[in-house]
């Protein structure tokens, strides 16, 4: 069902008609006794015209527009729930003079960054913890959780000052805005209202064909433009998605494997990991490798070590690291019993087994146990190492047991989920 406005309503009139009232005393070249356009300002009670009855009180739908400085276009990334932060530390050391304005949560599902940046929108493309990027066409506050909240929504929409440039910027990224523009609306909604999610996207593509300039056209698939509508309890935004599947999908996986690792968590743990041209940079649980292409493609390195102990893994690590240039190594290891000399390796950074990939309770003990102690025996004092654990309890365990390796950093976050810790570890100078 389309949106609905609201009627408008005729103000209240009172008894006497405005036939029947004296006329107001004329001026210079108005016509003598002519009625007068305004009703009376008071009704027979003496409360003013269009008041609610005495003792109800009348709510006002009041939506506050957030101060923006219009010509500098607000974005919006998101990446895997918990990443933010860590998404922000890559914002804040890769971009020029970039401004956080605010940061938000989808539970189990997304986090999600908005922020201002002098740097060429095209170049936003290139951040690697991100998987979406979006440009930020409304966003308004006190959205009420009853049905007058649709109503506000319609407006803050239909009336945003941001849409001029979030367009703008669209376009300059390759996006169209033919004569008549196809659009998809994608709809999230945290907290509790009254209205269902489904009448959010109804109020937000309405308002885009009333107000918004050009012809719009409302379509489920194969759209020219895709509007993601976040509705986070009181507050609403609705972005203009400038990225395709591609950004979160980056690394090509030539064979792929089940329980891979997203390339932006991969980029994250990479990240933590400090990466220096004289990384020599171990990853002795590769899997499918992404690991080691998001270090490849980062920035300059020594030499990437990938390993597995499952043939088939090994395998698939050729094959998706092909394209991977410089010194790579590619072997089987069991990364409780490594073939490296003490302080051969100085970057190591893996994505330990989940307690599902594991046969029990005691098995997952004795690994941890194992690539603890391996750490600490070829990892150089200094280096640093990363590791994606589902369970942080029993690897923490083994750590504080281990007295070369110091924690420096915990990184909760969700996969596929399943909640998963990011530990950041530091090999101690003895």
């Amino acid at each position: 069902m389309p949106f609905q406005r609201p009627k408008r309503r005729s103000p209240q009139r009172g008894p006497q008609s405005n036939a029947a009232r004296p006329a107001r005393p004329g001026r210079p070249g108005s016509r003598p006794n002519q009625a007068p356009t305004r009703g009376p300002r008071h009704d027979p009670a003496g409360r003013p015209a269009g008041a609610a009855p005495a003792g109800v009180v009348r709510q006002r739908a009041f939506v506050k527009q957030p101060t923006v400085d219009m010509s500098r276009p607000l974005f919006a990334v998101q990446t895997q729930p918990g990443v933010g932060q860590l998404l922000l530390a890559e914002i804040n050391a890769t971009l020029q003079k970039p401004m956080l304005v605010a940061q938000r949560h989808i539970t189990q599902k997304d986090d999600m960054l908005l922020f201002h940046t002098n740097t060429n929108s095209k170049e936003l493309f290139n951040l690697r913890t991100a998987e979406d990027l979006f440009v930020v066409a409304a966003r308004a506050f006190n959205i009420s959780p009853d049905q007058s909240g649709l109503k506000q929504i319609h407006a803050a929409v239909k009336n945003s000052p941001l849409v001029p440039t979030a367009l703008r910027v669209f376009t300059l990224n390759g996006g169209r805005t033919p004569k008549i523009t196809s659009f998809r609306v994608v709809t999230r909604v945290t907290g509790k209202q009254d209205f269902a999610r489904k009448a959010v996207g109804i109020a937000v593509a309405d308002a885009v064909r009333d107000n918004w300039p050009g012809r719009w056209k409302l379509v489920e698939e194969d759209a020219d433009v895709e509007m993601w509508v976040t509705l986070f309890g009181s507050e609403i935004v609705v972005a203009i998605r400038l990225s395709t599947g591609g950004m979160r999908h980056r690394i090509q996986r030539v064979v792929d494997r089940p329980a891979a690792l997203r390339p932006a968590i991969a980029a994250a743990m990479v990240r933590l990991s400090n990466p220096q041209p004289t990384d020599v940079f171990l990853d002795a649980m590769a899997g499918t490798g992404t690991i080691i292409a998001e270090r490849a493609a980062i920035g300059p390195f020594e030499r990437l070590i990938a390993g597995d102990k499952s043939r088939e893994a090994v395998k698939a690590l050729s094959r998706n690291l092909a394209s991977v240039g410089g010194d790579l190594a590619i072997r089987r290891l069991d990364a409780t019993d490594l073939p490296f000399q003490p302080g051969e390796i100085n970057k190591l950074v893996t994505n330990l087994p989940f307690g599902k990939q594991v046969n029990n309770i005691d098995e997952l003990h004795q690994l941890y146990s194992g690539v603890c102690a391996e750490w600490a025996r070829i990892v150089a004092p200094g280096g640093m190492i990363v590791a994606l654990a589902a369970e942080i309890d029993v690897l923490r365990e083994k750590i504080n047991a281990t007295p070369e390796l110091r924690v420096r950093g915990t990184f909760p976050i969700a996969v596929l989920g399943q909640t998963a810790t990011i530990v950041q570890l530091e090999r101690r100078r003895m």
